[in-house]
């Protein structure tokens, strides 16, 4: 595990604005075998901001306590290799709209 990714997850997403009303925040669950490469910042940005413009999830998946899960992740390599799961949610929660997390059952 790389105890850096997440606060480099954090400072490259931190700023993006929401791509849909329907959506209230966006949950990363980050790849902890991934080593951050500042290089990649620009990509990483990009690569989310596409994949959630392409999302159109249904309004009780977003409402559910799971979210709903983002399924074409695979369709963009960089922001793969750092993030395992994007999870979407209708509720919006004080802060940045991407929040990044650890795996729900991380100790």
């Amino acid at each position: 595990m790389n105890p850096s990714l997440e606060w480099f997850l954090e400072d490259i997403f931190r700023d993006i604005e929401p791509t849909s009303s329907a959506i209230g925040r966006v949950v990363l669950e980050p790849e902890y075998e991934a080593t951050p490469n500042a290089s990649d910042a620009p990509m990483l940005r990009d690569e989310l901001i596409a994949c959630m413009r392409q999302q159109a999830p249904g309004a009780a998946d977003l409402a559910s306590h799971d979210g709903a899960e983002v399924r074409m992740l695979s369709e963009f390599s960089t922001l793969s290799r750092y993030v395992r799961r994007v999870t979407l949610h209708q509720d919006r929660l004080p802060g940045s709209w991407v929040e990044i997390t650890p795996p729900g059952n991380w100790i």
